[in-house]
């Protein structure tokens, strides 16, 4: 044998002795976790809510967006410096922020063993592609663009209507879940679609959110982690949304919603989107608990979703607080309250829960479904509780968990549940629920949910959802739910939504559906009416009334000051027939707005100034087209610091504006002028336009046709 062969034969014997060395080793050892693979990850995240004329503005486009950027961030291992968020953009703006994410990535080190890019579109589209503010950009193109960008992995995820055809391309099948019959594989790309080519992606009220994105983000906080291993693959987060998003909407006006996708990748591995197992707060769900599982925060939000099978150990990533969990089973309802604390793990078992009404409901076309209470177990019926003060009462013959048909307490009186009356002279407690009415002299308590009445001098709390009415002297609380009325002379507050009324000085809510009226009115979203000094509300579709008006957008808003984030605040200069020289301020919602104007007339060696205020009507005609028509009261002087103003001035005016860019437009309008002349000053020469004298007052009324162009910034 050679010298270059015994010396080939010696290096494979030496490395074979050190496998052997590092097996015995590792034996001996406790084991180690097998080295993960050097990623980055980017994201772009996009939430569009307007689709152009003709197409309903979104009201979850962009908290769907905020929501995955959480979740992508805590979860998902992309930094903050690696993240994109874009809000409310047009096609220029989301071309830019691609460019911009290409820029990006092409400026880091080229060590990584991969890198990947996420890119999640919550808005409008079609057949054809993406309609940020109805502005078309193709799928061609988008799918051209991202193919441009530096990375080893695409992963697009487009929440919006037909957004299924960007799947048509390039291969791209529809199946009902993909990677079913191959290996797990980490290079090329992803694209997932809410919706088929030909279906409409829907979003709901009860859920805040589009169906697919709540689903999407449900699974990968953990709900969609099959094989619990604590990590969520792309596989899993799409299977998971998939079928729930389907389940939820197959009775919808919409339709059935079926997600699609486009897949072609190449290498070895999982594809991992999120890691559960470095959470610092995580909620485990026990093996035995089973049913359809909702998982609220304190303010109400939805923040999870999934269906339970029995004998499998859940765990999902929530943020450190406090949480409402309802379990349905069939015709029973049940709940549990915890806290998820930092950095630990809380369990939550079957005997965490207790029973809880179910709400009774209606079919279309069909009578009342009447759902039997959730009792709790061996629960025994006590007809008549009498009661000086808890405990010294009939009901500790039988235990303290017992069911009453009518309670009365001299101080006070304490029931499990109540199906009846119960009646006391201080304070009326009911652990459960309470169907029937409580009356007491100083507050009324419901661990459960309430159907019936509250009525009190000092307050009324109820635990659950409530249905019928809460009166009290002072205040009323509502910590889930609640149709009906809320009347009390001091506040009312509701920690879920409202259906119905809530009056007294200080009313909150989450969720609003009917009317607050109040001195301050608070609430998340509302549908229906605020009128109050002080009206605040998120997403208001309806009317706010009052000195102060604070939104996020609203409907109708009517008030001194008007401030909302997503409607309108803009800058006009023009000239018209009686000054040629006007500065106006229009602030509103994006369709009704307020108009302040101030304009000089620098005539015959004297200036006019004028002052008007109005309220006028915003229309949308095309993508850059609109149509403005407000109607103004006001004022001049003679002079620009002179008397006291004495002429009034009432004007109509029609506008029609072009958006050259996004902040700036040329209008052009008539306007038609009433002028209230007074009978000891009467101006002649306001108006260099034909007049028209109206009614018989000396002097009379003059009427005429104006002019104006002018320029918004």
């Amino acid at each position: 044998m050679d010298t270059s062969a015994a010396g080939g034969w010696r290096r494979v014997a030496a490395m074979v002795g050190a496998l052997i060395l590092l097996g015995a080793t590792g034996a001996a050892a406790s084991p180690v976790e097998e080295p993960r693979a050097s990623i980055r990850r980017y994201a772009l995240i996009i939430g569009s809510s307007e689709g152009g004329a003709g197409r309903e503005r979104l009201r979850y486009a962009s908290s769907d967006a905020l929501a995955l950027s959480q979740v992508m961030e805590e979860l998902g291992g992309v930094a903050p410096g690696d993240r994109l968020l874009l809000l409310e953009a047009d096609r220029a703006a989301l071309l830019t922020a691609i460019a911009r994410m290409g820029r990006l990535i092409s400026s880091t080190s080229p060590t990584e063993a991969r890198r990947e890019l996420v890119l999640y579109y919550s808005g409008h589209s079609d057949s054809e592609g993406l309609l940020p503010r109805g502005e078309r950009l193709a799928y061609t193109e988008l799918r051209r663009l991202l193919s441009e960008v530096p990375v080893d992995v695409r992963i697009a995820i487009l929440d919006s209507c037909g957004s299924g055809a960007l799947t048509r391309f390039k291969g791209g099948v529809s199946r009902l879940s993909f990677l079913s019959d191959i290996s797990s594989q980490v290079r090329g790309h992803a694209f997932l679609a809410s919706s088929s080519a030909d279906e409409v992606a829907q979003e709901a009220d009860s859920i805040g959110a589009s169906f697919f994105t709540h689903f999407l983000i449900s699974g990968l906080r953990g709900a969609a982690d099959a094989d619990g291993d604590g990590r969520v693959t792309l596989n899993e987060a799409y299977q998971f949304a998939y079928r729930e998003t389907l389940a939820r909407t197959e009775r919808t006006q919409g339709g059935p919603q079926h997600a699609a996708y486009d897949i072609q990748l190449a290498g070895s591995g999982d594809l991992v989107m999120t890691d559960l197992r470095g959470a610092q707060s995580r909620l485990t769900l026990a093996e035995p608990v089973e049913g359809h599982l909702f998982v609220r925060n304190w303010g109400n939000q939805l923040i999870a979703e999934l269906r339970k099978q029995p004998g499998r150990r859940l765990m999902l990533r929530l943020d450190p607080g406090q949480y409402h969990v309802t379990l349905e089973r069939s015709s029973q309802r049940f709940e549990a309250e915890l806290t998820v604390a930092k950095g630990g793990e809380t369990k939550l078992g079957t005997a965490d829960f207790v029973p809880m009404t179910v709400m009774r409901t209606a079919q279309r076309g069909g009578g009342p479904v009447l759902a039997e209470p959730a009792v709790a177990v061996d629960a025994p019926v006590v007809a008549v509780n009498l009661s000086l003060v808890p405990p010294l009462a009939t009901n500790m013959l039988l235990g303290p968990r017992t069911l009453n048909h009518v309670s009365f307490g001299v101080l006070g009186t304490r029931s499990q549940q109540v199906r009846g009356l119960a009646v006391a002279g201080g304070m009326s407690w009911v652990d459960g629920t309470m169907e029937g009415l409580q009356a007491s002299g100083l507050a009324n308590v419901a661990g459960g949910e309430v159907w019936g009445g509250q009525v009190a001098l000092g307050g009324n709390l109820a635990f659950g959802n409530g249905r019928g009415v809460q009166v009290a002297g002072l205040v009323n609380i509502a910590e889930g739910s609640f149709t009906g009325f809320q009347l009390s002379g001091t506040a009312n507050r509701t920690d879920a939504e409202l259906r119905g009324v809530q009056g007294g000085a200080v009313n909150t809510a989450e969720v609003v559906k009917g009317v607050q009226i109040g001195l301050i009115n608070i609430a998340g979203d509302v549908t229906g009416t605020q009128v109050g000094l002080l009206n605040v509300g998120n997403e208001v579709r309806g009317l706010q009334l009052g000195l102060l008006n604070i939104a996020e957008d609203v409907t109708v808003p009517i008030g001194a000051l008007n401030i909302v984030r997503k409607g309108r605040l803009s800058f006009e200069l023009w000239a018209d027939d009686v000054a040629p020289a006007n500065v106006g301020l229009k602030y509103g919602s994006e369709r009704v707005y307020v108009l302040v104007v101030e304009g000089v007339q620098p005539w015959e060696r004297t200036y006019r100034s004028f002052s008007f205020v109005g309220l006028g009507l915003h229309f949308s005609l095309a993508p850059r087209t609109y149509l403005d028509v407000d109607v103004s009261a006001g004022s001049w002087r003679r002079q620009l610091f002179g008397e006291k103003p004495s002429n009034a001035l009432g004007r109509l005016r029609v506008m029609v504006g072009w958006e050259l860019k996004r902040r700036l437009a040329l209008f052009a309008g008539a306007s038609l002028s009433y002028y209230d002349a007074p009978q000891d000053d009467e101006d002649r020469e306001v108006s260099w336009m034909p007049q028209w004298t109206v009614g018989g007052g000396s002097p009379p009324a003059r009427l005429w046709p104006g002019l104006l162009l002018g320029v918004r910034i």
